[in-house]
């Protein structure tokens, strides 16, 4: 482990024991939904699903390791000039691993409660024609988690995710655009742990 990962995780360690007791309940969770392009042409809305930790830090402040996994759909569109003829331009997918930041009621017990997300993450991106392209990529949205009991809660949420997007087979091109897409997932967490 070098000295950067050694650092991180005896910070991490020290927030964690300087916190409350019921910080120490954790949870895993398993979600799904919609992947929904925002102003592109070229792709329509597609499927997301993925896994997350919730690992709390502080008072209403916890990280949220995460895997996701999303694709747009294949758009159709009208060739002009007469030829009468229907094409098809593949969406893409995307293969994301991140650690979100999670503001407000993290906590999971049974009842209503709200959240902010921001996130940061590394994604591939996958499509015909292009090679494939691994970025630095932003997320930040809102959730939302009612919980039955303790232990089990339903989590709904909505995500903005941007993906700086460049063509890299073009080395003279100058789109420093980005590929913009919303997620709205539902999903399930497991709260565990302990306490006092």
């Amino acid at each position: 482990m070098n000295l950067k990962a050694k650092v991180l995780v005896a910070i991490m360690c020290v927030l964690m024991l300087s916190t409350s007791s019921y910080a120490f309940r954790f949870s895993v969770g398993g979600f799904g939904g919609l992947n929904i392009p925002i102003a592109q042409e070229d792709t329509e809305s597609g499927t997301a699903f993925g896994a997350k930790a919730r690992i709390p830090l502080m008072g209403s402040i916890a990280i949220e390791p995460n895997i996701v996994f999303a694709e747009n759909g294949d758009a159709s569109y009208d060739v002009e000039g007469g030829w009468n003829k229907t094409m098809t331009h593949e969406g893409g997918k995307y293969t994301s691993f991140g650690v979100d930041l999670v503001i407000g009621s993290i906590m999971g017990y049974k009842g209503f409660g709200a959240y902010g997300i921001l996130g940061l993450s590394s994604s591939k991106f996958e499509k015909k024609g292009i090679p494939d392209l691994t970025k630095g990529t932003y997320w930040f949205g809102l959730g939302f988690e009612y919980g039955f009991t303790d232990q089990i809660s339903l989590d709904v949420r909505g995500k903005a995710f941007i993906f700086p997007y460049k063509d890299d087979a073009n080395p003279n091109g100058d789109d420093k655009g980005s590929r913009k897409n919303g997620l709205v997932t539902v999903g399930l967490n497991y709260y565990f742990g302990f306490t006092e």
